[in-house]
């Protein structure tokens, strides 16, 4: 770890770039992919070669090993306490909900999720945890003016507008079938009304914001690797809708961007 966290920015500034390609090039293959990584409607044929696993405890140990390494290189950081301590927490309150408080919410008794997805999912995870979590740590420091900058401002109101979407949909989802009800429906309400995945829309605008309240490579590039794979499997996730409803589906729904996308 101690060498981990003597990379200098400029060598890491490097990386940052490559891994925002490959970031882009990994998520881009989804939009010809027909299997979604982490979707229960569709089957993972080449995704179930190491096999299958309760997809509430594979959801737990793909999410939560980046809250432990961010954290860990975060306080391994040779910086003092600065305002960066923020972006941290934002970051920490949003994969907690995912690695600790969705799981236990989400009614998904029965299904299983591919082994093969769950550590392609975890390494990125880690990954990213150490990259975040060393800039963070160790590369950039805020000083206390940045509170009142414009761009921390509007990145934190764009996260919390996103976390909010994402929570509020999450919650529609998981509302949707009564106890023991396993027949897929459509979901209605909030955001539904104009697309299918305001789930997804919702964590992209949350990492957007993220991006813009650091103002840094770093953060725009895990923007990127959020975002790409989410609008592939938002397209995705919307064709199976209107092909699973058929005439029954809302014609003016978009899959992802209001009247557009």
């Amino acid at each position: 770890m101690e060498y981990l966290n003597t990379i200098p920015l400029s060598t890491f500034n490097t990386f940052l770039i490559y891994w925002g390609i490959f970031g882009i090039i990994s998520g881009g293959s989804l939009f010809f992919s027909k299997e979604l990584p982490l979707s229960s409607r569709v089957p993972q044929r080449k995704m179930g070669a190491l096999g299958m696993m309760d997809k509430k405890t594979g959801w737990i140990v793909m999410e939560v090993p980046i809250l432990i390494v961010v954290i860990a290189f975060y306080l391994a950081g040779s910086n003092p306490i600065n305002v960066s301590f923020i972006m941290l927490a934002v970051f920490v309150m949003h994969y907690f909900n995912r690695a600790i408080i969705y799981p236990r919410r989400i009614k998904v008794k029965g299904k299983q999720i591919a082994i093969l997805s769950v550590l392609s999912s975890m390494t990125f995870y880690i990954i990213n945890g150490y990259l975040i979590g060393h800039y963070f740590g160790d590369l950039r420091e805020y000083p206390i003016e940045w509170l009142y900058d414009p761009r921390f401002i509007i990145g934190l109101i764009l996260f919390f507008i996103g976390f909010v979407i994402n929570i509020h949909s999450d919650n529609i989802l998981i509302n949707l079938r009564a106890p023991g009800d396993t027949d897929y429906k459509i979901p209605k309400g909030g955001m539904y009304k104009y697309i299918s995945c305001p789930n997804y829309l919702g964590e992209i605008i949350e990492w957007v914001g993220f991006a813009i309240m650091s103002w840094s490579l770093m953060g725009a590039v895990y923007a990127i690797w959020v975002a790409v794979p989410l609008i592939a499997q938002s397209l995705e996730t919307h064709k199976w809708y209107i092909e699973k409803f058929k005439d029954e589906y809302p014609n003016n729904r978009k899959a992802i961007m209001p009247f557009t996308l």
